[in-house]
């Protein structure tokens, strides 16, 4: 079995864990800090750990608030192609976990799922997407993914995972170390949900235009869904109605928040 370093293991135990029921679905919530609300959301095949790397920083300012979505490790099940639906259960667990206004950032699916929860009038003075894949074009990397699922030997799926992480997560292919291939191979391999149906004529105009503060939308330049893009997603933001900042990190990958950590950290705690 591939074990999560010990650092990991000592930021989960220093969490508050809740657990909300919505629409019969458990959700598992990790909770950090004082202050105001700072609401992180995973991506794909992901969990809480996509933000391991800022947690700390974030809660000596933040109230940080983190669940694992439907679907995704530590939460139940729940097979929906509705954005809609599927972020009204999280909307319905955050509002016993937090009453007020809550800054949002999401990373990449989470984005899309943060855009939910604007709909469900789920907002605050800032909303950060952070990798996001429906701002504008994705360029796929499938064809240089390995299969990891039916592989019976741990430490084979583990280098399974090892090769995707540095494909698809990161810009520097030597980052995907120990620590890291363990992240990725603990929340992909307990993601139970396809949720792809969501980004299908999703227009995240409707969706921002309800946001009451300023929208932040940060990519690495060298993402590997998204680089040949970059220019129209920022010419995309800057067409939107409202306070907007659009950010390039130069040499960085998908996995901005754990790639680029200390930059994104600035970034947040200067909200």
């Amino acid at each position: 079995m591939i074990e999560l370093p010990q650092w990991i293991t000592d930021l989960d135990a220093a969490a508050e864990h809740h657990v909300t029921k919505a629409g019969g679905v458990d959700l598992r919530w990790r909770v950090w800090g004082q202050g105001e609300p700072l609401v992180l959301l995973h991506g794909g095949s992901g969990s809480w750990m996509h933000f391991v790397r800022n947690i700390g920083p974030l809660s000596t300012r933040y109230r940080v608030i983190a669940p694992d979505m439907p679907g995704f490790a530590d939460s139940g099940d729940f097979d929906s192609q509705s954005l809609d639906e599927f972020s009204g259960l999280l909307a319905e667990g955050l509002r016993e976990i937090e009453t007020g206004p809550v800054r949002i950032a999401g990373f990449s699916f989470g984005s899309v799922i943060g855009l939910g929860l604007l709909g469900h009038g789920i907002t605050g003075p800032d909303y950060v997407m952070l990798g996001s894949p429906v701002l504008g074009q994705i360029h796929p990397v499938t064809d240089q993914l390995k299969k990891w699922r039916g592989m019976p030997i741990p430490e084979h799926r583990f280098e399974a995972h090892r090769n995707n992480v540095a494909v698809l997560m990161l810009a520097d292919p030597a980052g995907a170390d120990d620590d890291t291939t363990s992240i990725q191979m603990a929340h992909a391999e307990r993601a139970r949900g396809r949720h792809r149906g969501m980004f299908e004529g999703l227009k995240p105009a409707k969706y921002l235009a309800k946001r009451t503060g300023k929208l932040t939308v940060i990519y690495g330049d060298r993402d590997a869904l998204c680089w040949r893009h970059i220019d129209e997603r920022r010419d995309y933001v800057t067409r939107l109605d409202g306070e907007t900042e659009f950010v390039s990190l130069p040499g960085m990958g998908h996995w901005i928040c754990y790639e680029a950590a200390d930059e994104v950290n600035r970034r947040l705690l200067d909200l």
